[in-house]
């Protein structure tokens, strides 16, 4: 098997899984919604019955008012830049890697020199 079927199919597995994910996480915003719609309407109900109509619909409206102010300021904050507190240590883990890469990249590429044995 050549290098470049071995990397073809590498990527066809990759994309697989990436698409599977994607469905998924689909699937399950689409029932996060639903779930959020039906705690909705029972919390409205039972507001409803303590409290009024109007109460309820403001209580509700408040709580959903205050998650997206909760979610604005958390994707404020989030855009900050924030310094990192690794040393160069903390890298180690990559450059073991980017070294059994180019190990393996000048293996392969001896493996594929001929030369004559004397």
């Amino acid at each position: 098997m050549r290098i470049e079927h071995i990397a073809a199919d590498l990527a066809d597995r990759l994309a697989g899984r990436m698409l599977r994910r994607a469905l998924l996480a689909a699937a399950i915003a689409a029932l996060a919604l639903v779930a959020i719609y039906q705690f909705t309407n029972a919390g409205l109900l039972a507001l409803t019955a303590a409290y009024g109509e109007l109460d309820a619909t403001l209580t509700v409206g408040a709580i959903y008012a205050a998650l997206a102010l909760v979610g604005i300021i958390y994707w404020i904050l989030q855009g900050r830049a924030v310094k990192s507190s690794l040393p160069a240590s903390g890298r180690q883990g990559e450059l073991q890697v980017i070294m059994l890469v180019e190990a393996l990249m000048l293996g392969y590429t001896m493996a594929r020199r001929r030369e004559p044995t004397p």
